[in-house]
């Protein structure tokens, strides 16, 4: 058999060439730029401490709740200064797809609940928020200076953060 080389389809083939090319730039474009959704959340601002421990916020006038996003998977601050006796407000925002909660350890840094629901340990009012809902957590701060973990009971090992009581 004898195949005959102007007769092949090289319209066809260039096509096909520049559409395979195509395709290629364009997951190259978006794999290099990303979506962020996996990219490692980094130290964030930690609110000060108010005078006559008062209740902090996170730009540090001390005269509001404390700010909490939950993204997929970590907290934003991971780290939050408190004073000692107070009692501390957070206003908590999932900013992630999944459903999130954020839950205090107790006074001897262990959790009681494995999942929080509020009756021994302090947890996000409600316990379970839906992605893009909002839930407050009201926290008396024990009196004694120490750090405190928290956590989300859905994603324990990633989503953790520390309170700083002072």
């Amino acid at each position: 058999m004898k195949i005959d080389i102007a007769k092949l389809p090289v319209v066809e083939a260039v096509v096909g060439f520049f559409i395979v090319v195509t395709i290629v730039t364009f997951i190259g474009a978006f794999s290099a730029t990303g979506s962020g959704a996996d990219e490692a959340v980094s130290g964030s601002a930690t609110p000060r401490e108010t005078p006559q421990g008062g209740t902090p916020s996170p730009d540090g006038d001390g005269a509001g709740p404390i700010a909490v996003t939950m993204n997929d998977n970590s907290f934003d601050p991971e780290e939050v200064t408190v004073s000692a006796g107070s009692t501390v407000t957070f206003d908590i925002t999932n900013d992630g797809g999944a459903i999130h909660n954020m839950h205090i350890a107790g006074p001897d840094g262990d959790y009681t609940e494995d999942f929080c629901d509020g009756s021994a340990d302090p947890c996000s009012d409600p316990d379970r928020v839906r992605a893009g809902d909002k839930a407050s957590l009201n926290w008396e701060v024990p009196a004694s200076p120490g750090e405190v973990g928290f956590r989300c009971d859905f994603h324990p090992q990633q989503m953790t953060g520390t309170i700083t009581i002072e």
